[in-house]
């Protein structure tokens, strides 16, 4: 399932953010460029040199990248020697997709409003003891809604040009506010960021062309009225994942039609290069496969790689092949998502 974090990720960045504020060395706005790791030999101090940007050079035992799979596919070079051709293969077998998200704000949630507004209850269905009445979304409307391939649009041809909308409206109090969160990808995505990247998102034109874009779409909502105040949008804002360098122009990975043994190839990205050269991989791409492009999935995959390099360093033998085992305690749970 899909879960959706009402008061955002705020806190729980914070909480998580909290020991490496507190104690570790931070440097911001230093792209990495090299990562110089050559393969351990018994007997000797095995180090890893990262040069940035800056040229400023940093030294380490052990090194875990967290760096996104589409910067992966993109910079292969900047590890030395060379990965190997079995984790390259891996990098390039498995997609990286073009999610984007828009947020666009109302005065009101004109689509929420009912003639009746009492919630809908009855003996066969009553609400869970779990979810109080007043989180309920309202009577009739459902917080999500799907175009599939709109006709009534003009759009390039594609096999595909769905629109999904969650209606933020119907979060939990005091989390509720008039916003439809939309979800693109694909061609649609592209064509949308195409078009609003080189405006300011304060501007006038950014406003109107995302608005010209998503009007189709909004004015078939229940309660739209076209003569309404409450039915013009008063703020928009996209992501522009395809042009962030930082996130790999793209949003996360995905399995595309045809693809061999992908499983095998994000087992061999959690396996990085950490036992052998001492260069560890995190984030989405090497989550426990339930987790696979998700933020808890990336969390699970950081949790997995500290407990392979305590492990190896204690001399447990964790940690080694492709797919190990992610470690003691807690951090075994994502490991076993993959044996369900």
């Amino acid at each position: 399932p899909i879960f959706f974090v009402a008061s955002t990720y705020k806190k729980i960045i914070a909480t998580v953010a909290a020991p490496a504020l507190k104690r570790a060395e931070i440097h911001l706005n230093e792209p990495v460029v090299k990562i110089e790791a050559q393969p351990r030999v018994s007997g000797t101090n095995h180090e890893v040199r990262v040069t940035t940007s800056t040229g400023t050079q940093f030294v380490f035992d052990e090194l875990v990248t967290t760096f996104p799979l589409g910067w992966l596919k993109q910079n292969k070079s900047a590890f030395q020697p060379a990965l190997p051709p079995i984790l390259s293969n891996a990098i390039d077998n498995i997609s990286y997709g073009q999610l984007e998200k828009v947020y666009i704000h109302f005065p009101t949630a004109f689509w929420d409003k009912q003639p009746t507004p009492a919630p809908t209850t009855n003996a066969k269905h009553p609400p869970s003891a779990l979810q109080p009445t007043s989180q309920i979304a309202p009577s009739g409307i459902s917080p999500f809604t799907e175009f599939l391939s709109p006709s009534y649009i003009s759009h390039p041809a594609t096999p595909f040009w769905n629109q999904e909308c969650v209606s933020l409206s119907a979060l939990p109090s005091p989390y509720a506010h008039p916003t439809l969160l939309f979800y693109l990808y694909g061609p649609s995505a592209t064509h949308l960021v195409s078009q609003i990247s080189p405006l300011p998102p304060t501007s006038k034109e950014y406003h109107d062309a995302i608005d010209t874009f998503l009007h189709p779409f909004y004015s078939r909502l229940p309660g739209y009225d076209p003569s309404s105040p409450s039915c013009r949008p008063t703020a928009i804002l996209a992501t522009q994942w395809q042009k962030d360098p930082w996130a790999g122009n793209g949003s996360y990975s995905n399995f595309q039609v045809g693809l061999e043994q992908g499983d095998r190839d994000i087992e061999i990205m959690r396996e990085g290069m950490g036992v052998e050269r001492g260069v560890w991989f995190a984030g989405e791409h090497t989550a426990p496969f339930v987790g696979l492009g998700t933020t808890s999935g990336a969390y699970w995959s950081g949790e997995a790689v500290a407990g392979k390099i305590c492990e190896f360093l204690a001399g447990t033998g964790a940690g080694t092949g492709a797919g190990a085992g992610a470690g003691a305690g807690k951090l075994g749970s994502g490991i076993a998502c993959d044996k369900v």
